[in-house]
């Protein structure tokens, strides 16, 4: 069962791996002429960090390394190699292991091998936007289709308006419990080992407000318990 990690315990950690990440832009910039920003995503920019209790895999992070400027706009391959080896020199004299070049992103892990126990990792998929103008178009980010090795940019929507959808259910009373008591049942519930964090968190957060408007559309009162509009009409 998974439970939440306070924001005292998991902060040290979310500050080092942005100090590997500020590494890493820097070698980037210098060797490869290559700059992007960073952003924290999903269920942890909301600090709903959580691990599996009493457990052997700890808490994990996900960001988006959002590109600004390449050459390698065709060559997604030679990109990814190149943000490889940028982490791996970065991640020296910390405890994290050798990135991982993962299918949707660069994985990296501090392991306690004694006991066969991952303590945390984070995952970084790298990205750019179809409309800066316009990010619920989604972005496309670097696919690694490890059976032939081959790798692309691909399309990918998933916020589907999830911002806006959160904001409504912010204006009731309980309604961020309801997303945090959602995402921590589907997080329990998931048995597919290849979906992030972040989608779960985005499924959270559709979840809820699919019940406020079904509940609204029926008018019945069967919205999720504690559930209240601060806002009446």
């Amino acid at each position: 069962m998974y439970e939440y990690v306070s924001k005292a315990e998991y902060k040290p950690y979310k500050e080092e791996i942005e100090s590997i990440i500020k590494k890493v832009q820097k070698i980037m910039k210098t060797e490869y002429d290559t700059t992007f920003q960073f952003k924290l995503i999903g269920s942890t920019n909301r600090h709903l960090v959580t691990k599996i209790k009493d457990g052997n895999r700890g808490y994990d992070f996900d960001y988006n390394l959002i590109l600004q400027k390449s050459d390698l706009w065709d060559n997604p391959k030679k990109l990814k190699e190149q943000f490889m080896r940028a982490f791996s020199k970065s991640l020296k004299d910390t405890k994290y292991g050798e990135p991982e070049d993962s299918t949707s992103s660069i994985t990296i892990k501090v392991v306690d091998k004694k006991h066969s126990k991952i303590i945390r990792s984070c995952d970084f998929a790298i990205i750019y936007y179809l409309d800066d103008d316009d990010l619920d178009n989604g972005y496309r980010y670097i696919k690694n289709w490890k059976k032939n090795n081959r790798y692309s940019f691909e399309d990918r929507v998933l916020s589907q308006n999830a911002d806006c959808k959160l904001q409504e259910i912010l204006e009731y009373e309980q309604g961020w419990n309801c997303v945090r008591d959602e995402y921590i049942k589907l997080k329990n519930r998931n048995r597919d080992t290849n979906k992030k964090s972040f989608i779960l968190y985005l499924e959270s957060i559709h979840n809820v407000y699919n019940h406020i408007q079904q509940s609204l559309e029926d008018e019945e009162d069967n919205l999720p318990r504690g559930l209240t509009y601060l806002n009446p009409w």
